[in-house]
């Protein structure tokens, strides 16, 4: 075609969209909405890529550089930011330092660095504190502690005031919001520091690192709290904790008209100190010309990244597919409301290809306006939410980008995908004839069977390759991103079955409009209409499909994962049971149990806790085990036999037996796993150690010595997963065995509430900060926001399908709506027709979808657990969300598009 015709056929697209200003608003918001998202994902994106000023200022902040002393009196080599690698050179077997490497072992920090400065250089402190437990209304908060003079514009950029004021008084201390949102305090409230209980601190400020908003930090003036901290820590103070790094580090401050350089980063490496300059980070030295670069091992692992791609180009090319199933029937609505007009174009001496440029010309038109919109929309959205993006990511962004070049490939994009939408329904309309278009009667044409066929075979295909991927492919075997080709064969066969039904979708259709004959009048003309129409209905169905497809296979895959990580579950106690884990001595243990009673009320009768252990000399002890052929228990995981009294069989074990009772009151040994017990019915205890001094005449113990005792079986399976045994503590002498304590255990009726629980460990920690308390909740389910969100998108796309399918079915059927009501149909046929095909088209592609949602979800569960000593798979159904998807969204779809038909519909005059 000469660009002539293309502009005339432009035209008349231009003026056909601006006539239906409903639909063109509805396709334009379609190719508007996924332009919208990767508009903002790219902007987010690459607002998150700093530049070499904006890097270097979220390590420098206002100052010049600087330093750090990574390993004083050894050869460093960094990058020219040296946050980004650096690493210190050991010497050589018979090397000698050199003077600079002398210099720095020996010389003062503060003096070896002035003298490498330009003179008149200032230096500011900027080391990290101890980590510390602060206290909260609900207990206490673990957080990091810095000092810094926050009205010092050296610090602007690295570490910045956003609220309130800054500490200008002793006891005075800044906060950052992560610190607040954790610990429930606010500006103006106060805490106290573990070590420091003495002393209140008051919060008058929220501070950020613009580059870690997740930072749990408290801020203090220069020399008040830092010192402190540590004295506090060396005098063995209660919970203070040693920072991550002991590296002092200092910013610094040049003279008016100073600069650093390259050479004087070298000079500070030479004696085992980094150095950020600004100035180097903004024009760095060519990579040939840094050391760090040649020498060190720089792997970079690239499956992260690929898998990134991966699903960035998943979830866009299942977008753009949607919104290509939506919009074609959109198109091809008005292709058929306007074949009259097409027709007189042919019959005016138009050719096929003028006819369906006119029709891609819409595509055109619309796909141009809706990449527009959504362009400019998802750009303002990011600039409009950019703090909370932020506040999401955990990082500031260090400015608003917008690249221009990746907005015209995303409008690009959109285009593209409104033109292959308008492809099919152009081309239909290209194969019109003149006459058919003149005279409104169209040939109804039955769905290919070579379509069917090949969507038949290919359904099969997927099943087939897809188990095979299950059970087949070696489970070593490589693929492509990370993903095992194990894992690319199963999805690859599932979504080789999706194409399948997606080409079955048409059959379906029509066999479902067969059967309507034996329906009323309203179901029967729904159903055949949606059958006459299937180039509208079936890619409506697809894109139900193709989404609850991708949902349920995920919720399948979730919920069995769930549902095997339930079965595989330990309970170390039972339902409820609230544990004390304390090793300390006996005055503070016996404090910590009355205060864990004091913070916790009905708890019940309690149970001290012992564990029975064996010493083989002064200071020697080991613990002992009953051996069985099967360990129940790992080492990490105490005791493994127990000592108590009856408390401890009530509430560790859950035992109520009389018996049981009467044996451990006699000093017997109470086993509860038949494993133990050998024929003679003894069971043999292992003891371990043999390293005691021997003396003139004394023969030396074995290491392992195994003695046969007698027990009493108390055959409960459930309590030989928490303990192998239980004796008295007051029986063990005879055997040769000590005890060692544990702490406590309750069995309340009802666990206490969280917030209890973290008062009482506050309190205990305050205490003993190595004591810790348990209770045991049983199998907490993890939340699932993937799920959930394509659950919520599945929903979405399901009503949006069944819905624009719907009323384009209206649209497109107001003449036959309109013969109806002449010849009297009731006005409530027009509201039923719409219910029942909406809710045909989201049954139909609901229940495709479930179907083919399982394929790839049960073969990533078959292969997972096709590798050695691994358990069977566990399948487990979503029922809820299948119901939701499948029987309550179709019938709500149907339901809303009744409620929102029109009942009557506007006569019209009809020309002959």
């Amino acid at each position: 075609m000469r660009l002539g015709a293309w502009r005339v056929a432009l035209r008349i697209a231009r003026r056909d969209a601006l006539r239906a200003k409903g639909r063109s608003a509805l396709i334009a918001a379609m190719i508007a909405l996924p332009v919208l998202g990767v508009t903002g994902a790219d902007v987010v994106h690459r607002s998150g890529q700093l530049t070499p000023a904006e890097r270097v200022e979220r390590v420098v902040g206002g100052a010049d550089a600087l330093v750090t002393s990574l390993d004083p009196g050894q050869l460093v080599e960094q990058a020219p930011i040296a946050e980004d690698g650096a690493f210190s050179v050991p010497l050589r077997p018979g090397e000698q330092p050199t003077a600079e490497q002398q210099k720095g072992a020996s010389t003062d920090p503060v003096t070896l660095i002035g003298s490498l400065l330009p003179p008149g250089s200032v230096l500011v402190p900027a080391r990290p504190g101890p980590e510390a437990g602060a206290t909260s209304p609900e207990g206490l908060v673990r957080a990091l502690t810095t000092e810094a003079d926050l009205g010092d514009p050296v610090w602007r950029g690295r570490l910045d005031l956003v609220e309130g004021r800054a500490p200008a008084a002793p006891r005075e201390v800044a906060a950052t919001r992560a610190f607040l949102d954790r610990s429930g305090l606010r500006t103006g409230s106060t805490t106290t520091l573990q070590g420091l209980e003495g002393t209140t601190y008051t919060i008058t400020g929220v501070v950020e690192h613009p580059s870690e908003l997740g930072r749990v930090e408290l801020v203090a003036r220069p020399g008040e709290l830092i010192d402190p901290l540590s004295t506090a820590l060396a005098a063995g103070g209660a919970a203070a904790e040693k920072p991550a790094t002991t590296r002092s580090s200092w910013l610094v401050r040049l003279p008016s008209g100073a600069a650093l350089d390259w050479a004087g980063v070298q000079r500070f490496n030479a004696h085992g100190y980094t150095l950020t300059a600004r100035s180097v980070a903004i024009a760095p030295p060519p990579e040939r010309a840094v050391p760090y670069y040649r020498d060190s091992f720089r792997y970079s692992d690239p499956a992260p990244a690929m898998n990134t791609r991966i699903v960035v180009a998943t979830v866009t090319g299942l977008a753009l597919l949607e919104v290509a199933l939506l919009a074609g029937p959109a198109f091809a609505v008005g292709a058929n409301r306007s074949r009259r007009q097409l027709a007189l174009l042919g019959a005016a001496g138009g050719s096929r290809a003028h006819v369906g440029a006119v029709v891609l010309g819409g595509g055109l038109v619309l796909g141009a306006a809706g990449a527009l919109v959504g362009v400019v929309l998802g750009t303002a959205v990011v600039a409009v939410l950019r703090s909370r993006i932020e506040q999401f990511g955990g990082v500031r962004f260090g400015h608003l980008a917008l690249p221009p070049l990746d907005l015209l490939a995303i409008a690009g994009i959109g285009l593209c995908t409104a033109l292959l939408a308008a492809a099919l329904p152009a081309l239909q309309a290209a194969r019109r004839s003149v006459t058919a278009g003149l005279t409104g009667r169209d040939t109804v044409r039955g769905p290919s069977r070579r379509v069917t066929v090949a969507g038949v075979a290919l359904v099969a295909l997927g099943a087939v390759l897809a188990m095979y991927g299950a059970t087949a492919v070696p489970r070593e075997q490589s693929g492509v991103g990370g993903y095992g080709g194990r894992v690319l064969t199963v999805l690859g066969g599932s979504v080789v079955a999706e194409i399948g039904l997606l080409l079955c979708t048409p059959m379906l259709v029509a066999l479902i409009g067969r059967a309507a004959g034996r329906l009323p009048l309203g179901p029967r003309l729904a159903l055949r209409d949606s059958a006459r129409h299937r180039s509208r209905t079936a890619p409506a169905v697809a894109a139900v499909m193709a989404a609850v497809a991708g949902a349920v296979a995920i919720g399948v895959y979730t919920t069995s994962t769930d549902a095997e990580n339930r079965r595989d579950y330990e309970p170390e106690a039972p339902y409820g049971a609230v544990q004390l884990i304390s090793h300390a001595d006996g005055p503070r243990l016996a404090e910590e149990r009355a205060e864990v009673e004091k913070q916790l009320t009905g708890l019940g009768p309690r149970g001290d806790l012992d564990q029975v252990v064996y010493r083989f000399c002064d200071n020697c002890t080991s613990v002992v085990q009953l051996k069985a052929p099967e360990v129940r228990r790992g080492l990490v995981a105490p005791p493994h036999l127990a000592a108590g009294d009856v408390n401890v069989l009530h509430n560790l074990f859950a035992v109520h037996d009389p018996a049981a009772e009467e044996a451990l009151a006699a000093g017997k040994l109470l086993v509860f796993d038949p494993a133990v017990v050998g024929a003679d019915g003894k069971a043999v205890m292992v003891l371990r150690g043999g390293g005691a001094p021997v003396r003139p005449g004394e023969v030396p113990k074995p290491d392992v010595q195994e003695v046969p005792v007698e027990v009493v079986l108390v055959d409960n399976p459930a309590a030989a997963k928490f303990a192998q045994g239980l004796v008295l503590p007051s029986a063990l002498p005879r055997l040769g065995l000590s005890t060692q304590p544990t702490g406590s255990v309750w069995l309340p009726a009802t666990p206490p509430d969280r917030k209890a629980q973290q008062r009482a460990e506050a309190a205990t920690g305050q205490l003993d900060r190595f004591a810790r308390l348990q209770v045991e909740r049983g199998y907490q389910p993890k939340s699932d926001a993937l799920t959930l969100a394509l659950t919520g998108f599945a929903a979405l796309v399901v009503l949006g399908a069944a819905g624009i399918a719907t009323g384009l079915a209206a649209a497109d059927s107001r003449q036959d709506q309109a013969t109806l009501a002449a010849v009297g149909a009731p006005p409530r046929i027009r509201r039923t027709m719409a219910g029942l095909q909406c809710m045909l088209i989201a049954l139909l592609g609901a229940l495709l979808g479930a179907v083919n949602g399982f394929v790839p979800a049960v073969g990533l569960l078959k292969s997972r657990a096709g590798g050695f000593g691994a358990k069977p798979a566990l399948i487990a159904a979503p029922w809820g969300e299948l119901l939701l998807i499948v029987l309550a969204l179709p019938v709500l779809a149907g339901l809303l598009a009744a409620l929102f038909t029109r009942s009557r519909v506007p006569l019209g005059r009809r020309l002959s």
